[in-house]
């Protein structure tokens, strides 16, 4: 995983050369938990647009925040669950494992 790291100063996202953008959504909500300490970067719940590319997801939020983009590549990501509860909207809920030397 990655913090602000993949966006630009227009608010759109940085993909490598060898990337593809498959699919874009906007108006996503993201919140972390279970982190001890939480850093500033990931307290709140963060807006903005999710970038689904064929290695990874990419978080660009809207606005000025500590977090500006934040990045999880599919093999660090672990326990996925697709959530449709009848009240409420469809979320995804999983965990992210850093990587040695991430944040």
């Amino acid at each position: 995983m990655a913090l602000n790291r993949n966006h630009s100063e227009g608010g759109g996202v940085i993909v490598n050369n060898s990337e593809s953008i498959l699919m874009t959504y906007d108006h996503i909500e993201i919140t972390f938990s279970d982190i001890e300490p939480m850093p500033d970067a990931f307290k709140g719940t963060k807006k903005g647009s999710v970038f689904l590319t064929p290695y990874r997801v990419i978080f660009v939020s809207k606005g000025k925040d500590a977090m500006q983009s934040f990045m999880m590549p599919f093999y660090l990501l672990k326990d996925c669950e697709i959530k449709q509860p009848v009240f409420g909207a469809n979320y995804i809920k999983g965990t992210v494992k850093a990587e040695a030397g991430g944040m």
